[in-house]
């Protein structure tokens, strides 16, 4: 079962789940809520790939995503506002992570779950917001990593706290769940995964550092 905007209201004031910050009501569609993007902004770093001769290859039965995010990921390019000009794929083929700015808490006793998507007149410019994992499981806390490509022709420009990125829409289980949750991206503020304590510096993306790093060029 679906939740309507009542029932997302709610569960909000039941506790069942938290948003932090509490949406408004002007967030609100008739059976989703929209969150805005968040403060942080990850690629990978094109230059360790590029290089003469090599090739970066994961094992994916073997590759742990923290060791690799640690490993590959920077900061994306800023504005000196704090904004992101994300480049249509056709011309700058890369993919950006970002994180929601809201924290959402999905209670393990809630029997709630969710699907993070994209929103309709974004998706009509051909902006994708998550690549194939669009579910947020039951007990899950931390802030929304967005996996985003640009497939339009258009500069889209993302502004932290003030774009609205994506929609939630919350789905009732049938039984509580058995046991905790199992995902190392619990507690993640980061779009790497990992929290800003966790030695993967958010600060550094705020301050538009690492601005120098290449985004991938187009080879005709």
């Amino acid at each position: 079962m679906i939740l309507s905007n009542e029932g997302i209201r709610r569960s909000l004031d039941s506790g069942e789940v938290v948003i932090e910050p509490r949406p408004r009501r002007d967030q609100y569609t008739t059976s989703a809520v929209d969150l805005f993007l968040g403060d942080d902004f990850r690629v990978w770093d094109s230059s360790r790939f590029e290089a003469p001769g090599v090739r970066v290859e994961l094992n994916l039965a073997q590759q742990e995503f923290q060791r690799t995010a640690a490993a590959y990921l920077v900061p994306a390019q800023r504005e000196p506002d704090g904004s992101l000009v994300f480049p249509p794929h056709s011309r700058t083929p890369y993919h950006l992570l970002a994180v929601t700015r809201e924290r959402v808490h999905l209670k393990h006793e809630s029997k709630l779950a969710a699907r993070v998507e994209g929103r309709s007149s974004f998706a009509r410019l051909g902006l994708m917001v998550h690549l194939t994992a669009p579910t947020i499981h039951a007990g899950f806390n931390g802030r929304i990593t967005l996996e985003m490509i640009n497939h339009g022709p258009f500069y889209l420009r993302l502004v932290p706290g003030a774009t609205r990125v994506c929609q939630l829409i919350f789905e009732r289980l049938e039984d509580a769940p058995e046991g905790e949750i199992a995902t190392g991206f619990q507690g993640q503020d980061l779009a790497s995964g990992g929290t800003s304590t966790s030695g993967i510096d958010s600060e550094s993306s705020r301050r538009g550092e690492r601005v120098d790093v290449q985004r991938p060029t187009r080879r005709e």
